[in-house]
C-alpha cells in the first residue's frame, strides 16, 4: 500500500501563535470560586469530539494525543485492520472570547488479510481553527467554530481542489450551582477531502478504508455532557458526520461516534486525558466502484497530555562568592564583593469583571506578597495596576456585590507584558414567596401574613416573620426550604398553608378567604 504524508506543513501559522501568545499572560480560573487549576469545560482539550462553548482564560496551550483503533473483519474475509493515530496542536486564545489552533493529525494503518502479506500505510493532515465564545447570565454560552481541513497528494503540498471548511454552532448550559455542562453541536462541512486521491479505484479495499476521505458532506452533530470535580472532570459524548448528498449512504453508514472519558489536572498547567470510543456504524461497499466514506475503526482507546503556558518562575538570584583571607595579618584584605543591582520593578496590569465582561458594582481588590494584604484602586471598568520586583508572587483577591468571592495568583515576569483577568461569578439570588389575597368574590383584601419556617435550615434563626398585605398582595425573600403561610383578616377565617421554596425559585400563593360565621 502507498499512501502519500499529506502534511502541508504551514510552519509559520505555529510561529505566530506561538509570538502572539507573549508567554506573559496569567490563567486566571473561569470560575473564580474554584482553585485556579481547575479544569472548565470550555477551555481546549486534547481529546472529545463535542465541543462546549464559553469564554476561557487567556494563553498558549500545546495539546498531544495518542491511541490505538481495532476493528474486526469488514471484507467479510476473515480480515482485521488496526490503527494507531496521533496529533499535535497548538492552541491560542489571544482574547477570553476568540480561540485559533493548528492541528496535525497522523494515523498508521495496518490490514491483516490471511494468505496475504500485511498491507499498511501512513496518513497526515493539518487543520486549522478559530472560535468565537460567549456567556449569558444563567448558565447559558454560545459559540461557533471555523474550520480548515487541508488534505493534499504529497507531502509537502496542498490540494486546492481539495480543501475543506466547515462551521460549527454550539450551545451549552453550565448552571453556575451545579457542576455539570450540556452542550449540544451543529455545523455543516463541505467536503472535497476525495480530490486528494483520484486513483483510489486503482488501490485495494483495505486500502480505501484507510484513505479516510469522503466523496460527500457532512452535516456535523453531537451532544455531550461533562461533570467537573475539583481538578477532575469526566465526559460522555455522541456525535454523527452524516453524509448527505446524491448516491450518499443512509444514516447508518455514516461515521457515528459514542465515547466517554476523563481528565485531570496534574499541576498548575499540565493535564493528563484519557477517552475509550466505539462506532456502531454499519460499513459500507468498498468495491473499485463504490464512492469514497470514512469507516472508523470499531473500537479505539486514547490518551492526551495538555500543556498550558504561563508564568514560569524565576530564575534564582547569583552573587559572586567573597574571598576570605587565608595568609598572616600581612595578606591584603579580601576583596569586597560585587555590587548587585537590584532588578527594576515591572508592571502587572489587572482586569477583574462580571459575566460577559460586565462591571462590578462595589468591587474591592486586595493583593498579598509575602505579607498582609493591601487594598488597590480600581477604575469604573474594574481595571487596576500593580508594581513589583521580577519573580515576586502576588495573591489577587476580589469581592463585588451580588458577587462570590475569587482568588487568583500570578508571577511578575521581566520577559514580557503581565496581564491579568479575573472573572466573578454571580452569585445565586434568595427563593422567594409571592402572594395575593382576595375574598372569595375576588376582591383583593388587604391582610396580615405570617411567615415561619418548617424545616430544618429553612431560614437562618427559624423565627417567623410577620409581613402585611396592603392591598392583598404579599412577598418575602427566604432561603430554600419549606415554610408554614399564616393568613389573616378582620372578619374572615384564619387560613394556615404549607408551602416549598426551591433555590433560586419564586413560590406563588393566591388565598381566597372566607367570611366569618
Amino acid at each position: 500500500m502507498r499512501l502519500s504524508l499529506r502534511s502541508s506543513s504551514p510552519v509559520w501559522l505555529a510561529a505566530l501563535l506561538v509570538v502572539w501568545s507573549g508567554g506573559g499572560r496569567v490563567r486566571a480560573a473561569v470560575r473564580a470560586s474554584d482553585d485556579p487549576r481547575a479544569i472548565d469545560p470550555a477551555t481546549a482539550h486534547a481529546l472529545g469530539r463535542v465541543l462546549t462553548a464559553g469564554p476561557a482564560p487567556t494563553g498558549l496551550t500545546l495539546l498531544t494525543s495518542g491511541g490505538y483503533g481495532y476493528s474486526g473483519s469488514m471484507l467479510g474475509i476473515g480480515d482485521t485492520h488496526h490503527r494507531l493515530a496521533g496529533s499535535l496542536a497548538v492552541d491560542e486564545r489571544p482574547l477570553p472570547w476568540l480561540d485559533l489552533a493548528l492541528r496535525l493529525d497522523g494515523r498508521y494503518d495496518a490490514h491483516l488479510v490471511p494468505g496475504q502479506a500485511t498491507d499498511s500505510g501512513m496518513v497526515g493532515d493539518p487543520r486549522v481553527y478559530a472560535r468565537v465564545d460567549g456567556r449569558w447570565e444563567g448558565g447559558l454560552r454560545l459559540g461557533a467554530r471555523a474550520g480548515l481541513w487541508l488534505p493534499g497528494r504529497n507531502a509537502p503540498s496542498i490540494d486546492a481542489g481539495a480543501l475543506s471548511p466547515e462551521l460549527v454552532g454550539v450551545a451549552s448550559y453550565a448552571p453556575p450551582s451545579a457542576p455539570v455542562a450540556v452542550t449540544a453541536n451543529l455545523g455543516y462541512r463541505l467536503d472535497r477531502s476525495s480530490h486528494a486521491a483520484p486513483d483510489a479505484a486503482r488501490l485495494s479495499a483495505s486500502d480505501r478504508l484507510a484513505l479516510e476521505v469522503s466523496a460527500f458532506d457532512e452535516i456535523l452533530a453531537g451532544v455531550a455532557a461533562t461533570f467537573v470535580h475539583g481538578q477532575m472532570q469526566g465526559f460522555l459524548e455522541a456525535s454523527v458526520d452524516l453524509l448527505v448528498g446524491g448516491g450518499a449512504p443512509g444514516i447508518g453508514s455514516s461515521p457515528m461516534f459514542v465515547g466517554g472519558g476523563g481528565r485531570v489536572a496534574l499541576g498548575p498547567r499540565l493535564g493528563l486525558e484519557g477517552e475509550i470510543e466505539i462506532s456502531p456504524s454499519r460499513r459500507p461497499a468498498s468495491d473499485a466502484t463504490a464512492p469514497l466514506v470514512p469507516v472508523p475503526p470499531r473500537f479505539s482507546a486514547w490518551l492526551g497530555l495538555a500543556y498550558a503556558f504561563g508564568a514560569s518562575s524565576s530564575p534564582a538570584a547569583t552573587s559572586a562568592p567573597t574571598r576570605t583571607a587565608d595568609a598572616p595579618a600581612a595578606a591584603p584584605p579580601p576583596a569586597p564583593p560585587p555590587k548587585v543591582t537590584p532588578p527594576r520593578a515591572v508592571t502587572l496590569s489587572g482586569h477583574v469583571f462580571g459575566a460577559g465582561g460586565r462591571k462590578l458594582a462595589e468591587l474591592r481588590v486586595e493583593v498579598t506578597s509575602g505579607g498582609a494584604p493591601r487594598q488597590v484602586d480600581t477604575d469604573e471598568d474594574g481595571r487596576f495596576s500593580i508594581d513589583g520586583p521580577p519573580g515576586e508572587e502576588l495573591t489577587i483577591s476580589a469581592v463585588a456585590a451580588e458577587h462570590l468571592p475569587g482568588t487568583a495568583t500570578a508571577t511578575l515576569r521581566a520577559s514580557a507584558a503581565n496581564t491579568f483577568e479575573l472573572e466573578l461569578e454571580r452569585r445565586a439570588p434568595r427563593g422567594q414567596i409571592r402572594g395575593l389575597v382576595r375574598s372569595l368574590r375576588g376582591t383583593a383584601i388587604p391582610a396580615n401574613v405570617t411567615v415561619e419556617p418548617e424545616s430544618p435550615g429553612a431560614d437562618d434563626g427559624g423565627e417567623a416573620k410577620p409581613l402585611r398585605a396592603q392591598g392583598g398582595r404579599f412577598e418575602i425573600d427566604v432561603l430554600p426550604g419549606r415554610y408554614r403561610v399564616t393568613i389573616s383578616a378582620p372578619g374572615y377565617d384564619v387560613q394556615k398553608r404549607r408551602v416549598d421554596v426551591e433555590e433560586n425559585g419564586v413560590t406563588l400563593l393566591n388565598v381566597d378567604l372566607r367570611r366569618e360565621r
